[in-house]
């Protein structure tokens, strides 16, 4: 028997994968990526040390609804905590219905920035669902789970929680965000399946570190400010170096910086790349980065801490769309940063997104453009889709360019629920698969990958992924 199970709800439909993260909106992945849950792993050990708690991550390990079922009745939980995210978000309550019709008073609870943005929605269309928990949900939780171990009910005084009291939905006041993240401690990496997760070109045995919370660039399409509202914060490279080391004592060989933009300040990222080296964990590791933020000095540093690719939200080929999406970087900014991160000798990582407002052909032919004229090894095409909560959200409802309000519509990783005057959601599909068969289709592209992957299974991985995008 577990006293908590936190649950990665398994995917809508057999074979697809679905990504999730309490700071995302989550999409499908058709290139097959399977993320670390290492936000269930901070929960996991803000749990109070006399409650048992396990991480059930259905889809780095294939478990089904029936196998869910059978640990729910084996595990016999007190409490539940799952994944809501807005591309799955019918399919991921549904982990909440089969916990009560199991076991009618178990109590269930979900976070993130779906369900932070539409709480009473959320409780209306789940009754099942017994708390919602709002931004950041560490402290909450810890809150949470302490008051119902002692079985007590004056729910009223956690701040952050959403909760029903005889069938009215309570919101109480938010939480302030945690000042020093190195409060926080160590994420229960040991509790994850860590050899099942899946990164192009990352080796297995992998997992997230998050160095900074939130982001203070307003890209209208972001998820960020729901959760987090425009503020930084930064763990000391101390506090890192010390999740580094037990990462290494559990057998980690590599992992990626989940941070949203890593290198937004140079002096810490320098700080900790040398800290880094002094330790001589010889780690690999990939990080996330605008383009504004890279200079030739940092990345000196990081390619000798073990850095071997940076991810870059690079978007659009057009500066009038990087504009107009409130991106505030230039074309020349981007050609300028993969020039400096290859002059390091680090590979960059290149996202798109098709489908902003103002996308035309022609801008999707600019996109397409300068996609192969850098020397990215990988590439991914998002849809622009309109999470709840964003600014691109409030813009497309406000103009009518909304055409679908079904939550599995909105999903950058497959649909386009978009239909603006100058271009359909049909024609922004059609520039994405355009975008994936010129860039991939090319022998400097296919030499790029087979320089890269680091087994046959990884070239697999790959080839179906690319079947997947390009057909």
């Amino acid at each position: 028997m577990t006293d908590l199970l936190l649950i990665n709800p398994p995917s809508p439909k057999k074979g697809t994968f679905i990504i999730r993260d309490f700071n995302r909106c989550g999409r499908t992945s058709k290139e097959k990526i399977i993320w670390p849950q290492t936000s269930l792993a901070y929960l996991a050990a803000m749990t109070p040390k006399n409650v048992t708690v396990r991480i059930i991550d259905c889809i780095a390990q294939k478990t089904s609804w029936q196998n869910l079922e059978e640990i729910l009745k084996k595990e016999k939980p007190k409490y539940i905590g799952a994944h809501v995210i807005t591309s799955t978000a019918h399919n991921d309550l549904k982990t909440f219905r089969l916990a009560k019709k199991i076991n009618p008073k178990i109590k269930t609870v979900t976070f993130g920035p779906h369900v932070t943005e539409l709480t009473k929605q959320t409780f209306k269309e789940c009754p099942e669902l017994d708390f919602i928990i709002k931004g950041e949900p560490e402290i909450t939780f810890k809150e949470l789970i302490q008051t119902l171990e002692n079985n007590k009910s004056d729910f009223f005084k956690i701040k952050g929680l959403a909760y029903k009291k005889d069938s009215k939905i309570l919101i109480n006041p938010d939480r302030s965000f945690i000042k020093n993240l190195d409060q926080l401690p160590i994420p229960r990496h040991d509790l994850l399946p860590i050899k099942k997760y899946i990164f192009p070109f990352m080796a297995s045995g992998f997992t997230f570190v998050v160095a900074s919370r939130g982001c203070p660039f307003k890209c209208i399409f972001c998820r960020q400010p729901i959760m987090w509202n425009y503020i930084f914060r930064q763990r000391s490279a101390k506090s890192i170096i010390k999740e580094l080391k037990f990462l290494k004592k559990i057998g980690v060989k590599e992992f990626l910086f989940s941070t949203d933009t890593f290198t937004l300040k140079k002096d810490s990222v320098i700080k900790l790349c040398q800290l880094i080296i002094k330790a001589n964990l010889n780690l690999k590791w990939a990080c996330n980065s605008r383009v504004d933020t890279i200079d030739q000095e940092m990345t000196k540093w990081m390619k000798k801490a073990g850095c071997w690719m940076i991810a870059l939200g690079i978007e659009s080929g057009s500066d009038k769309i990087l504009k107009l999406c409130q991106k505030n970087t230039t074309v020349h900014q981007i050609k300028k940063a993969v020039k400096t991160i290859t002059k390091a000798g680090i590979k960059v990582y290149g996202y798109f997104i098709i489908g902003l407002p103002e996308e035309t052909k022609e801008t999707i032919r600019k996109t397409i453009n300068l996609a192969k004229n850098l020397p990215i090894i990988f590439a991914i095409f998002h849809i622009a889709s309109p999470y709840p909560g964003t600014e691109f959200y409030k813009m497309v409802k406000e103009k009518e360019w909304l055409i679908s309000e079904r939550w599995e519509e909105i999903d950058q990783g497959c649909s386009s629920p978009i239909n603006y005057p100058q271009l359909s959601g049909g024609e922004i599909l059609y520039g994405i698969k355009k975008a994936y068969r010129e860039f991939y289709l090319r022998p400097k592209a296919i030499l790029r990958i087979l320089f890269s992957v680091r087994n046959f299974k990884d070239l697999g991985r790959l080839i179906t992924a690319g079947i997947n995008q390009l057909f």
